[in-house]
């Protein structure tokens, strides 16, 4: 039989979990695709435009690839074989990094980017971690009830 401590504990637990661990990215949703054109909704996303470009070591070009009806954060890098059937994407590109050669716009800043996305891949952590503690809690309370 539990005693009046230990219900006094496992309500204040309750209510930590439930408002002291309030997540500022639950809006987020964690069913999106992260690296594809189509996603978990089974909707095919096709490129929408890309947002920078890094040369890597070998000297491949990797494009970060913005899709079409997903968040920004989504975004992932992929590398010219994917515009083989969106050339105009392409083009859209070089005309941009043009103007940023001109002065006329600015580069995506990818150390904002990266942190963007890491904060994301954390808080989709934390919230699982959450979901997981939460379920926990209910079956020692169940438990300690009966």
């Amino acid at each position: 039989m539990a005693t009046n401590n230990t219900h006094e504990f496992l309500e204040s637990l309750e209510n930590y979990l439930e408002n002291d661990l309030h997540d500022p990215y639950e809006d987020f949703s964690d069913d999106e695709s992260l690296a594809s054109l189509e996603t978990d909704d089974g909707q095919d996303h096709p490129p929408e435009r890309i947002l920078a470009q890094v040369k890597g070591k070998n000297g491949f070009i990797w494009y970060l690839v913005k899709w079409q009806d997903c968040p920004v954060i989504r975004s992932s890098w992929e590398g010219k074989d994917l515009f083989a059937n969106y050339p105009w994407i392409l083009d859209t590109w070089y005309i941009e990094v043009q103007k940023q050669a001109e002065g006329l716009s600015k580069p995506l800043d990818l150390a904002s980017f990266d942190k963007a996305v890491f904060d994301a891949e954390i808080a989709h952590t934390r919230r699982r971690v959450l979901r997981r503690l939460k379920r926990r809690f209910s079956r020692v309370r169940s438990i300690i009830a009966t």
